[in-house]
């Protein structure tokens, strides 16, 4: 029986794939629930399995993401001899229409860089922590585990440590090594960049999204409540005016750690903007 191989499987994501744990459990929770539906993989269990994941009230996205665990389980076990190709036939390709990020304008990040009172320890802490969420376009994920031997203010880099273990090189703004320059010599005994004192451990994910949650409520004069500013939120905002600059689609990519250039595909409508605006900028008949 191929539920027998779920283990097998999900060893070979985190030894072989380098997957994370957030993504090792959702393909453990997805699989259960394959097996817990029916327990035979057959042409026709799969596709019984398909007809109930259907009539459920799961979004788009989750229907597309349970089908792609399974078929990623399928795959493994073909290449390992375990079934036949024919019954990734049973499994339907769902297409969900891609939701565009919105972005916040610099306006907006400009006054939440703002709002921190870096005269006390903590409040410098959350500037450097917002200036260089904008200023890399870093995830959370990566931004907690951040040593400081990780930073190289000479070379004007930071050693981010992305999904899988890959690691990129990201150049620092000038503003961002300024603030971190200072922030070092607080820190200097640390070994996380952003360190909880009372346990030496680094601060979570919550922290920081409990962080930039304190003072986004404090931006409510701006109208933002069909705006939920997470930390990704400044990912976002960092791909999208990197591109509203006229920077590479490509070397967004390489600067977001996207393994695919497809990952970073849903930031093509403003790369095509922008060539739009500069060509009927200079091209001789772009104004008649």
């Amino acid at each position: 029986m191929l539920k027998s191989k779920l283990p097998l499987f999900i060893s070979f994501c985190r030894s072989e794939c380098s997957f994370s744990e957030h993504t090792c459990n959702a393909y453990q929770r997805d699989l259960t629930q394959f097996f817990a539906i029916t327990h035979t993989v057959t042409y026709s269990s799969i596709q019984t399995y398909v007809h109930w994941l259907y009539s459920k009230e799961f979004l788009p996205k989750t229907k597309a993401r349970k089908l792609a665990s399974f078929r990623s389980f399928l795959q493994f076990c073909i290449r390992e001899g375990f079934c036949e190709s024919e019954l990734l036939l049973a499994i339907p390709q769902l297409r969900v229409p891609q939701r565009l990020p919105r972005s916040l304008d610099q306006s907006v990040i400009n006054a939440l860089l703002r709002l921190p009172d870096i005269t006390t320890p903590k409040g410098f802490r959350d500037r450097v922590i917002l200036e260089l969420l904008y200023s890399t376009g870093i995830r959370v994920s990566e931004c907690v585990k951040i040593k400081l031997s990780d930073i190289d203010l000479m070379e004007g880099v930071i050693l981010i440590s992305g999904k899988g273990n890959k690691e990129r090189h990201i150049p620092l703004t000038t503003l961002c090594k300024q603030y971190l320059n200072q922030y070092l010599v607080l820190v200097k005994d640390n070994f996380w960049l952003f360190q909880l004192p009372s346990t030496q451990k680094p601060l979570s994910r919550f922290t920081i999204y409990s962080i930039i949650k304190k003072y986004s409520l404090q931006l409510s004069h701006l109208n933002l409540a069909e705006q939920s500013i997470t930390p990704h939120s400044f990912r976002h905002a960092f791909a999208t005016h990197l591109l509203e600059g006229g920077a590479r689609l490509r070397d967004v990519q390489v600067l977001l750690g996207h393994q695919q250039l497809s990952s970073s595909q849903i930031y093509s409508h403003i790369n095509t903007k922008t060539v739009k605006q500069t060509y009927l900028r200079s091209h001789p008949r772009g104004s008649l």
